[in-house]
């Protein structure tokens, strides 16, 4: 329990560490940024295809793990849909950059359900899905700060206030946690959840972000993602 609520705390603080870095290096390679979100991207399918998925099947039945699935999916878009309807018709930077920080604080609570989850099967199921939510909060952070940079906020508070969203994924965790305990059977069905939100994560946001970089350089951090997982599960 102790070390999936640490892994998802480090994970959720690298959305500060984006913030620092948009802070520190103002522009950044198309490529490079293409590279870590198909990474990202490598690592969270890999996980569900390898992982999560095959141990919400063999738990208790696949009509809980599909349900789940489903419904994680559904969760995340309408969240999409609700948190970013209006983010065109935003004329204040400020506001916009508040709203993209409601969106990813409703990402983040499922995603550290999803550390949990991954923790309940193996230690190093929940680190691997641990950094695959790190790298992808990264630039989560940078896409909040920018607007608020823009709008004239300072640097000092963006940072805190970022700080703060990244405490949402271990409270997450928690909640995983004590989910599985007080309703054991509950389990296959958050994992399935839990999978449809990360599908989700990449097919809706991050692989459409990367391609929109350097489609060769999301291709390469893809695979390189899937193979290292793919290893890691066989070794």
């Amino acid at each position: 329990m102790g070390n999936s609520i640490f892994l998802s705390l480090i994970a959720g603080t690298c959305t500060a560490l984006g913030a620092v870095m948009l802070f520190l290096k103002r522009t950044w390679s198309n490529r490079s940024l293409a590279f870590f979100l198909g990474l990202a991207s490598g690592v969270m399918v890999a996980v569900v295809v390898f992982d999560m998925l095959p141990s919400a099947l063999i738990f208790s039945g696949y009509k809980k793990a599909i349900i789940g699935f489903a419904a994680g999916i559904i969760t995340l878009w309408l969240v999409n849909s609700i948190a970013f309807s209006r983010s065109n018709g935003s004329d204040s930077l400020l506001g916009l950059g508040y709203l993209i920080m409601l969106g990813i604080a409703l990402h983040d609570l499922p995603e550290g359900m999803a550390i949990a989850l991954g923790g309940e099967m193996k230690a190093r199921t929940g680190m691997v899905i641990a950094l695959a939510i790190g790298i992808h909060n990264i630039p989560e952070g940078m896409a909040i700060a920018a607007p608020l940079i823009m709008g004239g906020m300072k640097r000092f508070s963006i940072f805190f206030r970022i700080l703060l969203l990244g405490l949402i994924t271990p409270l997450g965790t928690i909640a995983g946690i004590a989910a599985v305990s007080v309703v054991p059977g509950i389990l296959p069905l958050l994992l399935g959840f839990a999978s449809g939100v990360m599908i989700y994560l990449v097919g809706a946001q991050l692989w459409p972000q990367a391609g929109m970089k350097d489609r060769q350089s999301r291709r390469w951090g893809f695979w390189l993602g899937m193979v290292v997982i793919l290893a890691a599960t066989f070794i």
